[in-house]
């Protein structure tokens, strides 16, 4: 990603930065020379991540799925680094534990949660951004990461419909 782009002195909220793509990204561009918030429901990936990506990263325990989270990232990003250039939005997940599953086994409560985790937290976390990005007076950059279930769900694999049809509508 950063190899096309400079992104020394950029200031990036990463959503679900502290474990898997979220960090390994959230490690490059500080490696990089960007300066990133990284968000977890996690206080302990939190902490962890932090202590691997150095005095270039602050770090936020909260839901995604939570608007004031996304609100609390980014007035972190401008208050530490004076500004937002960009958000990637990574967070995400089944809910298969909450009642996700195929068609004729999925709850409410399971369609719920899914939708919350995987839709509603992208559309606060880009909300968040760009009311950012207007009172900054300019633009900046937001990056969704979806999932290939999205476009050729595996229902032999991973049988999720509301978790396909959340990551359908990132695409």
């Amino acid at each position: 990603m950063t190899s096309q782009y400079n992104v020394k002195g950029l200031s990036i909220v990463v959503v679900g930065g502290t474990t898997g793509l979220g960090l390994s990204a959230a490690k490059k561009l500080v490696v990089d020379g960007a300066s990133v918030v990284v968000v977890s429901r996690s206080g302990e990936h939190v902490q962890k991540a932090l202590i691997e990506l150095g005095s270039s990263a602050r770090g936020l325990a909260g839901d995604a799925s939570d608007s004031a989270t996304a609100e609390r990232a980014v007035a972190l990003a401008a208050e530490s680094f004076g500004r937002l250039d960009a958000l990637y939005h990574v967070a995400g997940g089944s809910g298969r534990s909450h009642g996700d599953g195929a068609l004729h086994d999925l709850t409410d409560d399971g369609w719920r949660y899914t939708v919350d985790l995987n839709l509603s937290s992208v559309v606060f976390s880009n909300r968040a951004a760009v009311r950012q990005f207007r009172a900054q007076g300019g633009g900046g950059c937001i990056l969704n990461m979806s999932s290939v279930l999205g476009w050729s769900p595996s229902p032999r694999y991973f049988a999720s419909h509301a978790y396909a049809a959340t990551k359908a509508a990132v695409i």
